[in-house]
């Protein structure tokens, strides 16, 4: 009873795929957060000696600019087809 092994079903096909070029947008996105939390947190530093929570709004201040800019981007480009 030498039975041959049976393969497993291959896993379903989806016909969802991301816009073409997307991996710029969000690189970029990400080098944007990146480069808006650094300025956010050196004003932070110099501005807002004091604390009380206002670093930290500086630092969200710079990922809001961040995502806003690369929204913008992205709407400018795909928004439109």
């Amino acid at each position: 009873e030498n039975t041959p092994p049976t393969q497993a079903p291959a896993p379903p096909t989806s016909s969802w795929k991301l816009p073409e070029g997307i991996e710029d947008h969000i690189e970029a996105g990400l080098l944007k957060t990146a480069i808006g939390v650094t300025a956010g947190g050196i004003v932070g530093l110099i501005m807002f000696r004091s604390g009380k929570g206002m670093r930290g709004a500086s630092v969200a201040t710079g990922v809001g600019i961040a995502a806003g800019s690369t929204y913008e981007r992205l709407m400018a480009q795909y928004g439109s087809k």
